[in-house]
């Protein structure tokens, strides 16, 4: 048990609720802490405002979402413009100043949501649905902190004045963390979120965190037996059935869904030129937020929504310092050694099909360039300025909103569960043929014995058709492709994972999940090398060495100093 930190806290007692408009939600006044009464969140006219100012508090820490997910993992790689507190989390020399390195606004976020719950959580209160809200948005934080920081001071009753910082907490690691989110999220599971229509382009659901996401979240990262990797899957299937539009019982083939705008299928690969084309013409464009198309809603899932102008909220600045970033080595060399894999047709007349491997790599690559121009200073001088054309990572440069969660990851995190419970064929099905009818009817893609477990079965719907493997969405028709297979050196489920863990950098690298899908592979395998090699290898030189020194040698280093 320990004290709190008190300037971890005092930013939490000086923005507690106060119920007055969606403009300033958080700003309060500093005696806040000896009034609380005085808005007592007990009218359902309070629950816009109230879920607005929860939600505020994430767009605090949006940016940092991206920034500490991607800088310290080993694909997102620091230029020669990159400041000094970014270069820090890429370089593991992150001291208490640094700018990203203080968690206090993530406990603003938790003391905000304790103070929420506990007014809201009566069976008769008007909010019950926002207290759903609420428990979904504390469980996230306090992942974030602990994934970031590698330990959490765990409280849920709201810190009101400063004598309560200085009660005693426990302080929770990763494993003892989840035990007490799991209890405290999972009677939530089946809960309706409310519906306040479309705020700015997004849907109210958009920007709720998904609670059956969540809880696949924790039994991922709890992974103590095979029944926290099958209630993982679970969670995970029931949230993608659920985003899945039904078909016509009289027309079972109608409304199919396939996601035709983030593949690169044989129709793109005749009319473009994979050297120049734009990435919105083809997947990166989903990897964006609030669009309209049907593909977009149904690959979309849950995003922080940033403000436009600094007087609406925080804007996120990533767009407009994109040459900070550059693809690591790492990621440039996966994406290159992919095979593209086409399978045709070419002549109806002589139905023979061919198969052919191209040198293009995996598609993904364009996806994530665009070709920009910016102005800089030539160096030397100080008024002399020039223009300079470079290759910008296309994920950032529209980072106008934070993406949090899209299908592309919650497949394959379903596919880390499915693989941990010990079955890595069905794993490796929703890489390279995708979950569809198709694949049920042979046995060495999805065996006969895995066909009727509840967390496989829904896949076997029609309205699954035309889904494809992940794999697939920049590597052609991998299924036809021999050489994309686990590694037989390896026992199957160690194989497949690290398949899982190239097409987590391949499909959603630079959207702020990289470290996290790092520290939770190498604590499951309690191998440190496991992370140390892969993110030592973006740097070069000594530095390889010093980087990998420090991570293989002591898990403690992987996380983030506490603030003195």
């Amino acid at each position: 048990m320990k004290k709190i930190y008190v300037q971890f806290i005092v930013i939490a007692i000086c923005s507690l609720f106060v119920i007055t408009s969606c403009q300033d939600m958080l700003n309060v006044d500093s005696g806040r802490y000896s009034t609380v009464d005085k808005n007592g969140l007990s009218s359902a006219n309070d629950s816009v405002n109230s879920i607005f100012g929860l939600l505020r508090g994430m767009q605090k820490v949006g940016e940092r979402y991206k920034l500490l997910g991607e800088m310290r993992g080993d694909l997102l790689d620091v230029t020669t413009y990159t400041p000094a507190d970014i270069r820090q989390l890429s370089d593991f020399k992150v001291d208490s100043t640094n700018a990203y390195a203080n968690p206090r606004d993530y406990y603003a976020i938790i003391n905000n949501c304790n103070y929420f719950i506990s007014r809201t959580g009566a069976s008769g209160s008007a909010l019950k649905t926002e207290n759903a809200v609420a428990h979904a948005i504390r469980t996230w934080t306090y992942m974030q902190i602990a994934t970031n920081w590698g330990k959490v001071y765990y409280f849920t009753k709201p810190l009101l004045t400063v004598n309560d910082t200085k009660e005693n907490y426990p302080v929770l690691d990763i494993n003892q963390l989840t035990d007490s989110l799991i209890a405290d999220l999972e009677p939530f599971a089946d809960a309706i979120y409310p519906n306040y229509g479309t705020i700015n382009s997004f849907k109210t659901s958009d920007l709720l965190l998904p609670v059956k996401v969540l809880l696949g979240d924790l039994y991922l990262w709890h992974g103590r037996s095979i029944s926290d990797y099958e209630k993982a899957a679970t969670y995970y299937a029931q949230f993608i059935d659920s985003k899945m539009p039904p078909t016509d019982p009289a027309n079972p083939t109608s409304n199919l869904t396939s996601s035709p705008s983030i593949e690169w299928n044989i129709t793109n690969f005749q009319r473009k030129n994979f050297e120049t084309a734009y990435p919105s013409d083809n997947w990166s464009f989903l990897t964006g937020t609030a669009n309209s198309s049907n593909d977009q809603i149904i690959e979309f899932a849950s995003a922080i929504q940033m403000a436009t102008t600094i007087s609406d909220g925080i804007v996120c600045n990533i767009p407009n310092h994109i040459e900070y970033f550059g693809a690591s080595s790492v990621v440039n060399k996966l994406w290159s050694i992919q095979n593209y894999t086409l399978h045709y047709i070419p002549d109806v007349k002589k139905p023979t099909e061919f198969t052919n491997y191209t040198n293009i790599g995996d598609a993904r690559a364009k996806g994530n360039s665009v070709l920009l121009r910016m102005q800089t200073t030539v160096p030397g001088t100080t008024n002399i300025t020039k223009y300079i054309d470079f290759s910008a990572l296309y994920k950032l440069w529209v980072a106008d909103h934070i993406l949090l969660y899209r299908m592309g990851l919650i497949y394959l995190r379903y596919a880390e569960a499915v693989n941990r419970a010990g079955h890595p064929n069905t794993a490796f099905a929703v890489l390279k043929y995708g979950l569809n009818p198709k694949s049920f009817l042979d046995s060495t893609i999805i065996p006969i014995d895995e066909r009727e477990l509840s967390y496989v079965s829904k896949f076997n719907n029609p309205k699954y058709t035309n889904i494809i493997g992940i794999h697939a969405r920049g590597c052609g028709d991998a299924q036809y492709d021999a050489a994309y297979k686990p590694d037989i050196t390896l026992d199957p489920t160690t194989a497949v994972e690290d398949l899982i863990c190239d097409e987590l950098a391949l499909e959603t690298s630079f959207e702020g999940n990289r470290f996290g899908d790092l520290v939770r592979m190498a604590m499951r395998r309690n191998d440190n090398d496991f992370l140390a090699k892969r993110i030592a290898s973006k740097h070069e030189g000594s530095e390889y060495g010093r980087i990998y020194g420090i991570l293989s040698s002591d898990k403690n280093n992987w996380f983030l100093p506490e603030p003195k």
